[in-house]
This record gives structure tokens, sequence and C-alpha cells, in this order.
């Protein structure tokens, strides 16, 4: 087993928060994140390349994964809001800036900068915790996987 395949095992396997990088995250970032002591997969090093959200969801809620996604859009779909709810799923949403394109490096440093207190607050949480990341400012905490900031 070649190290990157060791790498995403002790990332499923591992102790403490661990985190699913949806597919609109380049996977990149979640091996980049391992090498620094962070326990992160994206979806297509655990083979959910393309797989519906539900798929996504039930797998977060399987291996107790939090989600971390760029598709605010999902917030909006009613059957993902229960069915995350119902399998006690956590999620973290990465908003980019509005009028702006978002590159790579500033997704990148956007979770970066916010990923050691997401740890902290989901592992010391037991009920599923839902949070809205932006560039500036810190995560901003939403009570349901729907709940649209300032409404």
């Amino acid at each position: 087993m070649g190290t990157a395949s060791r790498g995403i095992g002790d990332a499923l396997a591992g102790t403490g928060v661990r985190f699913l990088l949806d597919e609109n995250i380049p996977s990149a970032f979640a091996k980049a994140l391992r090498l620094i002591g962070y326990h992160t997969v994206s979806n297509k090093e655990v083979n959910l390349g393309g797989a519906l959200d539900p798929v996504v969801i039930e797998f977060c809620a399987d291996q107790r994964m939090v989600l971390v996604t760029r598709d605010l859009d999902a917030r909006k779909k009613a059957a993902y809001a229960v069915l995350v709810r119902d399998r006690g799923v956590s999620a973290v949403f990465l908003a980019h800036p509005r009028a702006k394109r978002w590159s790579m490096k500033e997704q990148f440093e956007v979770i970066v900068k916010h990923i050691r207190s997401l740890e902290g607050h989901y592992g010391r949480s037991i009920r599923p915790r839902y949070f809205i990341c932006r560039a500036s400012g810190q995560p901003l905490e939403v009570p349901t996987f729907s709940a649209r900031p300032g409404r």
C-alpha cells in the first residue's frame, strides 16, 4: 500500500474530527491537509466522484464525517436538509466572495484559516453543527443545514 493510500486509511480510521471534502473542492486539498495532520479525504479518494448528494450525505453519516462543500444550493433542497437532520450529519459551507472569482489559492487559504477552529467546535459537540466560512471573519454557525445567515 502506498503512502497516499495509508494517508486515506488513516483519515478514515483516525480518531477525532474527520472531514470529507465534496467534489466541488479540489481533491488535492485533502491530501495537503492530511500532510499537516488533519483527518481529511476527498470524495474522489473514497470513490464518491460524481455521486449524488444523498449518497455523499449517507457516507458522511456512516463514517461520522463532517461534509465540507461549496454547494450552497444544496441547502435549498428540503430532501437534503431532512436527510442531514435525520442522519445527524454536520456540514461546513465555503461561501465565495460575491462579484469576484474565487481562485484555488483563496479557497485553500479559507479552509486552512478555519479548519483548526472547526475541528475544535466539532470535537466538543455531540450534536450536528453547521458553519459557513468566508474569506474574512470567523466561521458563522447557523442553526440548521438549510438556514441562511441574516434571515
